[in-house]
């Protein structure tokens, strides 16, 4: 599967969705995205849209799968006739 460039802005919009929806929409949000900054903590949805995004970064990132360079022989003249190869 590639990752498109559609793919990498869903998941950073969907991490600003999180944090903007727990800090304006819960008790004591500013101050639970402050302690996430000082401590790492967060709400389950932040958790999710960040490991979201580190997935679409790595798979991003990573290098692509090798190709086999694997290649057939030609096939050989079987009663007179000569097979083509499909190479």
């Amino acid at each position: 599967m590639s990752v498109t460039a559609e793919d990498l802005r869903r998941a950073i919009e969907n991490l600003i969705d999180a944090k903007l929806h727990d800090a304006l929409y819960r008790p004591g949000g500013l101050e639970r995205l402050r302690a996430h900054r000082i401590s790492g903590v967060a709400s389950p949805d932040i958790c999710n849209a960040e490991r979201k995004l580190d997935d679409v970064l790595i798979e991003l990132t990573a290098p692509p799968a090798p190709v086999s360079a694997y290649r057939r022989r030609p096939r050989a003249k079987i009663e007179s006739m000569e097979l083509v190869s499909t190479d």
